[in-house]
């Protein structure tokens, strides 16, 4: 409707609005108003590879310093034993890094790491299942325990009638009295009294012939016994001793709780000396502006900052965490015009540490449009589907209200949630959604790939349509998606299955830039640089396409010098070829004392033609473009401030260790 004038209205006025992402909010206020926190307005927002490389530095620093001082620190003592220091300290650093981002996630960090402490907290508790601990380990024991004791009763009800199956059914009544006495249980210790159920061993006669009742009465039975078994571990040991370890744990926990306060404090200094913030911060510095740094109520910012804003609308709004919406709420509490928009199916952040339970608490708090009193809060449900049809909305609401309930997603999936078709589809006349079962004989992956070509085969031979606007069409090739958990490791498999028949197909996957030849024949060519000492990147430099020496020149020049490295040999060689490339190397060494990284990589280029051998192969544009998005990761790390070789290939270590991924199309023809 471009004659709108309320829509013209608001195409002229759209400039005035700020779009953004939180943290692009929190960045822009911060700059403006940096004066008021004392940080500098040209600060720099890092990205997540360079505070993994900055953490892991802290890290490595922080668990030196503790280990030097273990002896005459209890508390760390402590803390390190209880994670088998004698063994494998590899999961200290993790540790320290998941309690640290936990508190970030909290209004108040601080606060929530000296009750991470426990203090005292532990003698207060009379039995075990009186703790936060125990409280969550009964609930769940509890919760499967009166699932199983169900589909026992089940089971009963459907072979009761029948007497070939009458000491089967004996025997799950006994097992459904003793779970009982589970679910009766109060105290820890009558859990673990309770929970030695002998099951009983189970027979059937050869009379019966209800034998896919059988299976079901065995597969019940079976889950039930291991299920049930593996939850009763945790109750293993009696209540007091299980007070008495939880008190223990008081002096690990300190112990935790002062390495990841001396992280953050060194984290800290390194991000001011580099004049950097990380996302955490944007958030907290945002707080510290408009709640002050003890969170005390709104401050006369954020009065200044809400009052510029006529709404506040907020989308995504089940994926915010606690730290998120005190922004939300303290611009908005005094104008009342925050408009939320969220859909807690939706939330997939947990892992990020997004707190769905925010959204669901105003979804159940609000009343409806119709039932809200003037200016109080309220939920407008969303439940008309504009972009799919009936037959699609009606297996979503098929599916959503069979698994969906309080204790799976938080929320009943009832009338209010249900979808409708919002505006009319044209019929198909065949099903839009199908699901199948494959029986597999022998590769899972090769057979579900043939048998989903079989199926596009039959899409494409132009009896099945799809819709145009208001028409239909046949489908096309372009209109399929097939969607994979892990397109890179099975991607292959279907690729395969749909070229066998002529059925043309592309892929946009991520892949590990590090696993390509050539960046991997480049870093080894970097550390030979920085470090020619170590034989296995200057071998690998050496044996690539770049320099291409043979097993049998290797042998010539290590002949001649055995028990020295591989560069020793190199330098007193009178081999024409190990001579060039020692003059080479040397050259480059020489260079890397001169140049920034920058200007170094493109100098090593230029001596080694590396980018132009690569680009000759079949796959070369690939090479070419890897080679590219290398020389853009070294730029960005010189954009740190840092220009030191060694530095860059610790940086290069860390990446490739946490799974640096590029993302572009492999080849065209995928």
């Amino acid at each position: 409707h471009p004659e709108n004038k309320h829509l013209q209205q608001q195409i002229q006025r759209l400039y005035l609005t700020k779009i953004s992402t939180v943290h692009g909010f929190c960045g822009d206020i911060l700059r403006e108003y940096s004066y008021a926190l004392d940080i500098p307005s040209d600060f720099r927002i890092c990205d997540e590879n360079e505070c993994r490389e900055m953490q892991s530095q802290i890290l490595t620093s922080v668990l030196e310093e503790a280990y030097a001082r273990l002896a005459e620190d209890s508390k760390l003592r402590f803390f390190m034993e209880s994670q088998g220091i004698h063994r494998d300290d590899r999961q200290i650093p993790e540790l320290i890094l998941n309690v640290y981002r936990n508190s970030q996630c909290h209004l108040d960090p601080a606060g929530w790491l000296t009750w991470c402490e426990g203090n005292n907290r532990n003698n207060q508790y009379c039995d075990p299942c009186e703790t936060p601990w125990g409280i969550y380990l009964v609930k769940d024991l509890k919760a499967s325990v009166a699932l199983h004791q169900k589909a026992l009763r089940a089971c009963i009800d459907r072979a009761k009638d029948n007497f070939e199956l009458q000491k089967p059914v004996l025997l799950l009544s006994d097992t459904v009295q003793k779970l009982q006495k589970l679910l009766d249980s109060a105290t820890w210790d009558d859990i673990r009294v309770n929970g030695t159920i002998d099951f009983g061993r189970l027979t059937f006669s050869k009379k019966c012939s209800e034998l896919q009742l059988i299976e079901e009465i065995k597969s019940v039975r079976k889950a039930c016994k291991d299920t049930v078994n593996k939850k009763l571990k945790a109750f293993a040991d009696p209540g007091k001793q299980v007070l008495s370890d939880l008190t223990g744990t008081l002096d690990m926990n300190k112990g935790l709780v002062d390495l990841v306060r001396r992280f953050h404090s060194e984290y800290t200094l390194l991000k001011n000396k580099r004049r950097v913030l990380d996302f955490n911060d944007l958030e907290h510095k945002t707080l510290d502006l408009l709640l002050g740094k003890k969170r005390t109520g709104a401050t006369s910012y954020a009065r200044e900052i809400g009052a510029r804003f006529r709404e506040i609308m907020v989308d995504e709004y089940q994926d915010s965490n606690g730290v998120q919406d005190a922004i939300f709420s303290v611009l908005t509490k005094d104008r009342n015009n925050c408009f939320m928009v969220g859909d807690v199916k939706q939330s997939i952040y947990q892992f990020r540490l997004a707190d769905p339970q925010i959204f669901l608490d105003k979804y159940n708090a609000y009343p409806t449009t119709e039932n809200a009193k003037p200016g109080q809060g309220r939920k407008v449900l969303l439940n008309s589907n504009f972009r799919s049809s009936d037959g699609v909305i009606s297996a979503v609401n098929y599916v959503f209200s069979t698994c969906m309930s309080k204790q799976v997603g938080g929320l009943v999936y009832g009338d209010e949630e249900r979808l409708n078709e919002g505006i009319p589809h044209i019929p198909l006349n065949e099903p839009e959604v199908e699901l199948y079962g494959i029986c597999v004989q022998e590769d899972t992956y090769a057979e579900e790939a043939e048998f989903v070509s079989q199926r596009i085969l039959q899409l494409l031979d132009g009896s099945h349509m799809i819709r145009q606007g208001d028409t239909l069409r046949p489908i096309e090739p372009k209109d399929i998606v097939i969607l994979l958990r892990s397109a890179a490791s099975v991607g292959g498999h279907f690729r395969y299955a749909l070229e066998k028949h002529g059925i043309r197909c592309e892929t946009d996957s991520t892949y590990n830039l590090f696993s390509a030849e050539e960046i991997e024949v480049f870093c080894s060519l970097l550390q030979a640089i920085h470090n020619p000492l170590l034989d296995i990147p200057l071998i690998a430099t050496m044996c690539s396409r770049v320099f291409g020496f043979t097993a049998e020149d290797l042998a010539s020049i290590r002949s001649q010098k055995r028990t020295d490295s591989v560069y020793a040999a190199l330098e007193q060689s009178n081999n024409p070829k190990a001579q060039a490339f020692y003059t080479a190397l040397t050259a480059l060494r020489e260079k890397s004392r001169m140049l920034n990284l920058g200007e170094l990589m493109d100098y090593v280029l230029s001596v080694t033609r590396m980018d132009s051998i690569y680009a000759a192969l079949p796959n070369g544009e690939e090479c070419v473009t890897n080679i590219q998005s290398f020389l853009q990761l070294a730029l960005q790390y010189e954009g740190t401030g840092r220009r030191d070789l060694g530095q860059f290939l610790e940086h290069l270590q860390a990446l490739s260790e946490n799974g640096y991924s590029a993302h572009g199309e492999k080849s065209s023809d995928q």
